[in-house]
């Protein structure tokens, strides 16, 4: 049997949002402050309900949908809510997801007045036409006086989310983005390619033929020049999307990359317990009544087998740049990764697909990072 940690890492999902984005389809909503303040009630009853696992918490994520769409008061109720329930002397990263519009002096005062330490902004673009095709309600300014208000209220360490990919996009293009990132010294930088997600506005407008998708070598192009660019301004690139400066790297989404296990409460959150992948019920009525009847409704329950958890811990492990460790392999199963992986592993190393380093990690040559997927589904 595998060998896993104590739970460390917790999630929180908030489904809400002021504002619809084109291209998102992560399970979110526009509600009334009733509805809001009803899902926050449930919240924290969850919580009680897993209060056994929560005695080793280190990293706590607040995400959605857009949390600090909450108003002050709500987020207040949460925040003191996992005060109480969470030993937070042991958390070393509190994060929370925000719009750049939400995120006024009180907002970013109470964010710290309850240790929240690591805040990530859904920036995706400072150029308004950018913006405008990706449905944010935000402009550069607005950015820039969301940083300004973290740093004045103690929070230092700030992630911004951007997006690469759009139709017609150049690295030219996607360069002012990054000049900007870097002149604003933000601690951390996760560059996503557009994908164009079922359900979402911006698939529905690819379908009907308003734009064409971007030529996969030009979004590579954009890629690998992102990963130079960042690294000479001092960007640690440590995972296929993520750069940090030099100890800044997520630890909470360190634990999913390591393959721990980590809960998560809300609805449509998911999570890792005892060889077993859960997601929450994402439909409030249903979520509701399973809280009310001490009895999670799944949208998904996932009993992995032994040769599965191996699989995810390839799959998982080769998403960071510095690859997987596979003495760490061999400690947590019992068995050399060669042992059951060897067949595929030798004919990706002769493809030079995969690399070994001297101590003993396996990872994909930088110049692959972009076709990773295509490497990763041969441990499926």
């Amino acid at each position: 049997m595998a060998k896993f940690k104590e739970i460390e890492a917790l999630y929180i999902h908030i489904p809400f949002c002021n504002n619809i984005c084109t291209y998102c389809d992560f399970y979110k909503m526009m509600a009334r402050q009733d509805a809001k303040s009803k899902y926050i009630d449930y919240l924290i009853r969850e919580l009680d309900l897993k209060l056994k696992y929560l005695s080793s918490i280190k990293t706590i994520y607040i995400g959605g949908g857009t949390p600090t769409s909450l108003d002050n008061e709500l987020l207040e109720k949460l925040f003191k809510a996992i005060e109480e329930r969470i030993n937070l002397n042991k958390v070393k990263e509190y994060s929370i997801e925000a719009n750049p519009l939400d995120l006024d002096i009180n907002k970013t005062n109470l964010l710290n007045k309850y240790h929240i330490n690591r805040v990530s902004i859904g920036v995706q673009s400072f150029n308004d036409a950018r913006l405008k095709f990706l449905g944010r309600n935000h402009n550069m300014l607005d950015v820039i006086n969301a940083i300004n208000n973290l740093r004045n209220s103690g929070i230092e360490n700030i992630n911004i989310d951007l997006i690469y990919g759009l139709p017609d996009d150049t690295f030219s293009k996607f360069k002012k983005d990054l000049k900007q990132a870097v002149r604003l010294k933000v601690n951390h930088i996760s560059s996503y390619a557009l994908i164009l997600e079922e359900h979402t506005m911006l698939y529905n407008l690819f379908k009907e033929g308003k734009f064409s998708e971007l030529d996969g070598d030009i979004q590579a192009n954009i890629y690998y020049k992102t990963n130079k660019y960042l690294a000479k301004h001092g960007y640690n690139h440590y995972e296929i999307s993520n750069y940090a400066i030099n100890g800044y790297e997520s630890i909470h989404n360190l634990t999913y990359w390591n393959n721990e296990y980590y809960l998560a409460i809300g609805a449509s959150g998911s999570y890792y317990l005892d060889n077993t992948r859960y997601t929450n019920i994402n439909n409030l009525k249903k979520y509701y009544e399973g809280i009310d009847n001490n009895h999670l409704e799944y949208l998904e329950e996932n009993k992995l087998s032994t040769k599965d958890q191996m699989a995810e811990e390839v799959i998982l492990g080769l998403r960071k740049v510095e690859g997987l460790d596979t003495n760490r392999f061999k400690d947590k199963f019992d068995k050399s990764i060669y042992e059951v992986f060897g067949d595929i592993i030798n004919d990706l190393v002769n493809k030079k697909l995969l690399v070994l380093t001297k101590n003993n990690h396996l990872k994909i040559p930088k110049d692959k990072l972009f076709v990773s997927n295509s490497i990763m589904e041969r441990f499926i």
